[in-house]
């Protein structure tokens, strides 16, 4: 017959097996950075066939990147606007930072205004080199940098830092605001959950694949410091 004390042993056992895809959901959020033993370091990454791009809905005043707009990574730089399964780098209304678009969604469809064109501001994505080593590393935050050189007005968090979130808008006076940033090494690169591929051998981006920058040697596969785009 099992003790009662055994019983309480096997009920903590549980409890603490049953916390654990929870604190790996924890860790694989977006704008987290991959740490030493995570669930998904070393895993494999794909290239993107089509080389990806951050882009805009040019919701408010049109010509202009407004604050408000939200931004994405186009998966497919050759279409030009909202596709499934592209990421979205900030909220659309309820919708979270992190997510893949879906056939269904309200912004599914919408037109995309592609950085760097047609007026467009540039962007890029850069890091605060908190420690001045002018190296990237743990502590560095990343933004999206609108005007590549200097934390802006309407830049986009895509870590937390200083207690604002993942996702968020840089506002003027904040603490990160006017911060020097520097050119984050590496490339957007995604994990093939499914393994599925096409007939060129190429992995096949679909919904439930993460996506990374994929920030240091050796690339094609999620090391320490990479970024998480996706939840």
């Amino acid at each position: 017959m099992i003790s009662i004390s055994n019983m309480g042993i096997i009920a903590l056992l549980l409890l603490f097996i049953s916390a654990l895809p929870s604190a790996a959901d924890d860790e694989l959020k977006y704008g987290s950075k991959v740490l030493w033993h995570d669930v998904d370091e070393a895993r494999p990454l794909c290239p993107f066939y089509a080389g990806p791009e951050f882009a805009f809905v040019d919701a408010g005043i049109r010509g202009i990147f407004d604050p408000e707009d939200p931004v994405y990574v186009n998966i497919d730089a050759r279409d030009s606007q909202v596709n499934e399964n592209d990421v979205r780098l900030t909220p659309f209304g309820s919708i979270p930072a992190g997510t893949q678009v879906r056939i269904d969604d309200p912004d599914y469809g919408y037109k995309l205004s592609r950085f760097g064109i047609m007026g467009f501001p540039a962007a890029e994505m850069r890091y605060f080199d908190v420690d001045g080593d002018m190296a990237y590393s743990l502590d560095d935050p990343v933004y999206l940098d609108i005007k590549p050189g200097v934390v802006n007005a309407g830049d986009i968090r895509i870590n937390g830092y200083l207690g604002y979130e993942a996702g968020g808008r840089v506002r003027d006076a904040q603490a990160d605001s006017d911060k020097p940033t520097l050119t984050l090494p590496g490339m957007l690169s995604f994990f093939n959950a499914n393994g599925n591929i096409n007939n060129g051998g190429w992995g096949i981006y679909d919904y439930g694949d993460l996506v990374y920058m994929d920030t240091q040697y050796p690339f094609y596969e999620v090391t320490i410091n990479d970024v998480r785009l996706t939840s």
